[in-house]
């Protein structure tokens, strides 16, 4: 598979070359009198005028042509994503696709770096009528509601320029991002997941503990196992009596991980916005697996900001000084790469382990980065129909599965790491939280786990004392004042300036 993808990239980079060179000449290339095609379905071929028996194979998968009269179309972030082609092949594929949609479209493509305040960008061009890009990056918690509510971002269900069913697109965002029955948000295929179990191998080796590939493979990894091998990595190396290597370290999200980890997923979309049901037996099961946990077993949870930053423990656990973390799977790339001064341990990486109600392995995410179009743009179809073409990478689902191969290559440590994340995504096992964007519900939701986690209340009693405040809170929702929430992102950006 990785001769393929190789002999793939050769060919890639001999064509990029001519691509390049004709991407030039892009903006005094003739405009077709006829308009472009807003969309798929609607954009006429050219065919042969021989019989049908004699078109060629070539000839029947070949493109629609476009002509989108020399347009420029941006895509901001609070960085530059323009992609590199030395990064790994889905970035080279993505920056030689680019290429050509320019030349052959007439059309140019644009990243822009809006700096951190992109979101009061995004909002304040949008209300004063003139987008300051097409398409944007977003989290996906500020995107549902807000934005949506606050008329910021276009439904892109109602584009029929874009399939967002089609194997390209990571499903989880695509449904993280659908309110009241339209959806706002896609992402390109990546393997980047969610929440996990990062182990240091070296560490388990060094001090007996169990081989955490083993137990997922035999079905063993649960809650039990997880709080039993947590315990006995606690470490007091030194023996003065104080713990200084930790078994496990939790930034944040734990209690939301033993939640989905049970299948007690919570949230529920609906047409009216969501609907939250804490009855579910599993909900109980699995705060008591969480209190159970936070009751017995010494970890880190809580940053001690006065002489740590908000990534201290991801450093920490590089550095040695955690066996095991919880942390979001970029991390692997960011933080841990062997080759740009990470981690020099040996590390993997396994689901968060099975509650006893679960039927599979659960990827839980609190949010993600997403891509939307900005309501007001011109044209929206367009702007769809140009994002569909330059994501457009592959001809197979296999071919799609070698660029994910690839950059798992380059990010992970080892090859069952490579087979546990691919089966997370390859069977949509990662789910996004749906009640992240919602502040007041969220909030208190959050305060009642943090009351169980700490051992205030029993996970019955909380539930039972906090259903008021959380049916209130959803209560809410439908009479928040979401004009006001993007007024006071431009009254941020104006007063910034």
């Amino acid at each position: 598979m990785k001769n393929k993808l190789v002999s793939k990239m050769l060919a890639a980079a001999l064509s990029a070359t001519m691509v390049l060179a004709l991407a030039g000449c892009g903006e005094t290339a003739s405009v077709s009198s006829a308009s472009a095609s807003t969309s798929k379905t609607e954009a006429s071929v050219s065919t042969s005028t021989e019989s049908s028996a004699s078109v060629s194979e070539e000839a029947k998968v070949e493109e629609p042509e476009y002509d989108f009269g020399g347009r420029e179309f941006k895509i901001g972030s609070y960085y530059d994503m323009t992609p590199d082609p030395n990064a790994g092949a889905l970035e080279a594929a993505l920056a030689e696709r680019i290429a050509e949609v320019e030349s052959k479209y007439n059309c140019k493509i644009t990243f822009v770096d809006l700096g951190d305040d992109y979101v009061a960008d995004y909002v304040t061009s949008v209300l004063a009528g003139d987008p300051i890009v097409d398409v944007g990056y977003v989290i996906t918690h500020n995107l549902l509601p807000s934005l949506i509510e606050g008329g910021i971002a276009y439904p892109l269900s109602e584009l029929d320029a874009l399939d967002l069913s089609e194997y390209k697109w990571r499903s989880d965002v695509v449904e993280a991002g659908t309110y009241k029955g339209k959806q706002y948000a896609m992402l390109l295929k990546d393997p980047e997941i969610r929440y996990g179990i990062f182990w240091n191998r070296t560490l388990f080796d060094k001090y007996g503990l169990p081989n955490l590939y083993d137990l997922v493979d035999s079905g063993e990894w649960t809650w039990e196992k997880f709080q039993e091998i947590a315990s006995q990595g606690n470490q007091d190396t030194d023996g003065d009596g104080e713990i200084d290597l930790y078994g496990f370290n939790a930034r944040e999200n734990l209690a939301w991980c033993y939640l989905y980890s049970d299948g007690a997923y919570v949230c529920d979309k609906t047409a009216d916005g969501i609907k939250v049901d804490l009855s579910d037996p599993k909900v109980v099961e699995a705060l008591t697996g969480l209190q159970n946990f936070t009751q017995n077993v010494k970890f880190r949870d809580a940053i001690d900001w006065s002489v740590e930053g908000w990534d201290s423990f991801i450093k920490d656990f590089r550095d040695g000084k955690y066996m095991m973390c919880l942390e979001e799977f970029w991390i692997s790339y960011a933080y841990l790469n062997k080759e740009e001064d990470g981690m020099q341990d040996d590390w993997g990486w396994v689901p968060f382990p099975k509650g006893p109600s679960a039927t599979g392995w659960s990827c839980y995410g609190k949010e993600n980065g997403a891509r939307f179009i900005l309501n007001g743009v011109e044209n929206p179809q367009d702007v769809a129909l140009v994002y569909d073409l330059i994501t457009d990478l592959c001809e197979s689902d296999d071919e799609w599965d070698d660029l994910m191969e690839d950059k798992l290559d380059n990010w992970c440590d080892d090859a069952k790491t490579v087979e546990l994340v691919s089966n997370i995504y390859n069977n949509k096992l990662s789910v996004i939280n749906g009640v992240n964007g919602f502040g007041d519900l969220n909030g208190t939701i959050n305060e009642m786990i943090g009351k169980v986690a700490s051992g205030e209340l029993t996970p019955q009693t909380a539930l039972d004392t906090y259903q008021t405040a959380i049916d209130a809170a959803i209560a809410d929702i439908s009479n928040h004042d979401y004009n006001a929430d993007m007024q006071e992102y431009t009254v941020e950006e104006s007063t910034g300036e």
